[in-house]
């Protein structure tokens, strides 16, 4: 063989390196060079240098055992190096005041970190579900910081994470040294299998994890996500907040109808809650109502017509005073003392705090009888206070108050007598009036269908966000 010129040995390496070595700046290399005086070497490793992307070079040394191939103790020697940049979680903020959304970095490990031989660093992060029904989460793990359009930053892995709406999730990641951050744990989230996050559920050999066996995923699997074309909603609208007026009746043909009636308001009430983690979009209150005519009861002492009003506050305070009311007998079937409990309410509706396009107010009436007339008419009795519960009502419904019902179903035939025809008459009128802005049936609306109805509806402007958020909404 005849001799070679530099340039065409050069030429020759940098040729076989392209066949060979298929890097990139996903998959970069690590140059080990042997002691000086081998000039073949020597020109190839200065080849390498030129034309591949490097993540390091190992040059001769202290000598250090190891088990396994060349290529398991050239990747325990890296997981020492340090960091050449931050390594940072990619996550979505909302401005509290405007809604609009921009891409949030947060260093998981700093740059210049290093780790001991055999040591595994840990950090803990909370991040928060956006709005909408619960889904996947995308976690892109990058090494340095995007610019505001998400270019600058090398994606290093994507992990994914169920949090529902308004929930937060506690999440714990591990670095195992440069570009290796893995996902091992989170809690406090809705995952499909508790506890494990949900790019590891039905894998738990995933292929080259730590402490794992078998060939490591490929980069294009690891980090497939393109971060400048991540589009985020332009924003995030906070929706009025909920104020919810409870008027319950306690009078009943026994205590397990009345029982009943507390129950649904008290599951509405924690369901209602627990879509508001933050206690800042709903406010609960309540008045209960009794007959006013004297009534033989071991609950309530004669001529009580209402329960304290509870005032609108926390659901918390609601759910603890609905734990003191006690039910009563009726009376007579024909009506309740509803409209000195409407006018109770209204007078709490309408002393409330906050502007109309802020709070959205609805009074849910729970009850079995119509209220009574200002005065006596047939066999409907009339309030002695003179209480006129068509003016209450249209009062609520000035304010922009939603007045909706939830009325027991009157059973048996229609009455035959003309009296008892009349008062028939009357009822049908007055819950037809009562329920004009909406109507929930019992037996057939739980509290959970109700709770969904009522709930507030966040508004997203744009495409839905697919990242998790570095901060609760509210």
């Amino acid at each position: 063989m005849g001799p070679v010129s530099r340039r065409k040995f050069d030429a020759a390496v940098v040729d076989w390196l392209k066949t060979r070595l298929r890097l990139s700046g996903r998959c970069s290399g690590v140059l080990l060079t042997p002691r000086s005086g081998w000039v073949l070497l020597e020109r190839a490793a200065a080849a390498v240098r030129a034309a591949c992307p490097l993540l390091a070079e190992v040059h001769r040394g202290r000598t250090i055992a190891a088990d396994g191939t060349t290529t398991d103790a050239v990747r325990e020697l890296l997981r020492t190096a340090p960091l050449l940049s931050d390594h940072t979680l990619l996550l979505a903020r909302a401005d509290r005041l405007t809604g609009a959304v921009r891409l949030h970095s947060h260093v998981l490990f700093p740059a210049g970190a290093r780790l001991a031989r055999g040591e595994t660093a840990t950090t803990d992060i909370t991040v928060y579900g956006g709005v909408g029904a619960p889904a996947p989460l995308l976690l892109p793990v990058l090494a340095g910081r995007p610019a505001a359009d998400g270019s600058g930053a090398t994606p290093l892995a994507v992990h994914q994470v169920t949090v529902g709406a308004g929930e937060r999730a506690r999440l714990t990641f591990a670095l195992h040294g440069p570009g290796e951050v893995e996902l091992v744990a989170h809690k406090d989230s809705s995952p499909d299998t508790p506890g494990m996050p949900a790019d590891m559920q039905g894998t738990p050999d995933t292929p080259g994890s730590p402490g794992t066996t078998g060939a490591p995923r490929t980069p294009e699997e690891h980090t497939a996500i393109d971060i400048p074309t991540l589009r985020l909603p332009r924003r995030i609208v906070r929706p009025a907040r909920l104020e919810l007026l409870f008027t319950v009746e306690l009078s009943g043909g026994d205590e397990a109808e009345t029982e009943e009636r507390l129950e649904f308001v008290r599951d509405l009430v924690s369901a209602l809650a627990r879509h508001d983690g933050s206690e800042a979009l709903l406010r609960t209150g309540a008045v209960g109502h009794y007959d006013h005519v004297i009534r033989e009861s071991a609950y309530a002492s004669p001529r009580v017509l209402l329960q304290s009003p509870v005032p609108v506050g926390p659901p918390s305070a609601t759910l603890a005073a609905l734990g003191g009311w006690r039910p009563a007998r009726r009376a007579q079937d024909t009506a309740s003392s509803l409209e000195d409990a409407l006018k109770a309410v209204a007078g709490l509706a309408t002393t409330t705090g906050g502007y109309a396009e802020h709070v959205r107010r609805v009074v849910l009436i729970v009850a079995r009888r119509p209220p009574g007339l200002p005065e006596q008419r047939g066999i409907v009795p009339g309030c002695p206070l003179g209480v006129d519960w068509q003016a209450e009502l249209g009062r609520l419904r000035s304010t922009g108050v939603r007045v909706m019902t939830r009325a027991d179903p009157v059973t048996g035939p229609p009455p035959s007598d003309q009296p008892g025809a009349a008062a028939h008459h009357y009822a049908e009128a007055a819950w037809a009036a009562l329920a004009a802005d909406g109507a929930f049936r019992p037996g057939a609306d739980a509290a959970a269908a109700v709770a969904k109805e009522l709930t507030p509806v966040w508004r997203v402007e744009g495409p839905d966000c697919r990242l998790a958020f570095a901060a609760p909404l509210l």
